[in-house]
């Protein structure tokens, strides 16, 4: 099989299509996201212990006819209990740590949606704990600037863990700075090839943990399938017109910028032809993230604009 000339050897896992098709595959990406999480929570008692790994699905519809759904990356439960969402977020946007918190409240509401528990009896408030994995390729501005934050509910005066129901894990790519050689755990060398895969040849590590042995041929693009294959190649075909579209859309702005200046005065023009190229971007942004298929109150929310006037971009 010839190389693929749009991508490097290894699939990238901060792409969205390359971190579902490495961590989210059933038969495939079990000991993978095992050993991810098991890492991540090494000093934890209650949550290092990872026997077993069983994906559940990924797609919760609106409680509302109508409305739109809400799609994870990876949503899976443990031996341990636990519901997992594991997601991959490439680029920073408004209100995402209130999309985080959403995210592992829809997975809490659907627990006592139908109000009976698994023996079909009248639920009585019984919840599995939920936790959320959120990968950032961005510095979260609410958050200290450490590769890996942890939070979970606290009593604010000793700092007493309150129950084990809710807990969130941000790790944001930027603030890791070790190169290979400098990675001595587990979870900084899972971090350090989550960083860099996109630009190496081979997986770092490989040579002395048999996880990341595996991790390497799984991410091989020449030993995808060939509909694997081609759903990786057009999601980054997708991420590269999105970028194109921004980079001209800003570029829109600046010239409209300069000629608006000859007439009217540089600055007025300028000011004029930003507003136009951000309301242009503005509905780049809308068309992407419908495209997919990201719910339309997040889409609103994150381009500022009501439903309705996101409805009316997308109808036109």
């Amino acid at each position: 099989m010839e190389e693929p000339f749009l991508f490097g050897k290894l699939v990238d896992p901060i792409e969205d299509a390359g971190f579902k098709l490495i961590f989210g595959r059933e038969t495939v990406s079990e000991e993978l996201i095992k050993d991810l999480l098991n890492s991540i929570f090494a000093n934890d008692p209650l949550l290092s212990n990872i026997a077993e790994v069983t994906f559940i699905n990924t797609e919760k519809p609106h409680e509302n006819a109508g409305g739109r759904g809400l799609r994870y990356d990876i949503r899976c439960v443990t031996s341990t209990g636990h519901h997992f969402i594991v997601e991959m977020q490439k680029a920073e946007q408004r209100h995402f740590l209130e999309r985080c918190i959403y995210y592992l409240s829809r997975d809490f509401a659907e627990q006592g949606y139908k109000g009976k528990d698994k023996t079909n009896k009248h639920w009585d408030f019984s919840l599995m704990p939920v936790v959320g994995v959120f990968f950032c390729n961005f510095p979260v501005r609410e958050l200290s600037a450490k590769p890996v934050v942890q939070a979970r509910l606290l009593d604010v005066e000793d700092h007493q863990p309150i129950g084990d129901y809710v807990r969130y894990v941000f790790i944001q790519l930027p603030c890791f700075k070790k190169g290979e050689k400098e990675c001595a755990t587990l979870i900084e060398q899972w971090i350090y090839n989550i960083k860099n895969m996109g630009q190496m040849q081979n997986v770092a590590f490989k040579e002395q943990r048999e996880i990341f042995a595996y991790l390497d041929s799984v991410a091989n693009v020449a030993a995808l399938s060939p509909s694997e294959r081609n759903t990786y190649e057009a999601a980054l075909m997708r991420a590269r017109d999105y970028n194109a579209q921004l980079k001209t859309a800003r570029e829109k702005s600046w010239e409209s910028g300069r000629k608006e200046g000859r007439k009217e005065g540089r600055k007025e023009g300028r000011k004029e032809g930003m507003q136009q190229g951000r309301q242009e971007e503005k509905i780049l942004i809308v068309r992407n993230m419908a495209a997919l298929h990201m719910p339309l109150s997040l889409i609103a929310q994150t381009v500022q604009l009501t439903e309705e006037e996101v409805e009316r971009i997308l109808r036109n």
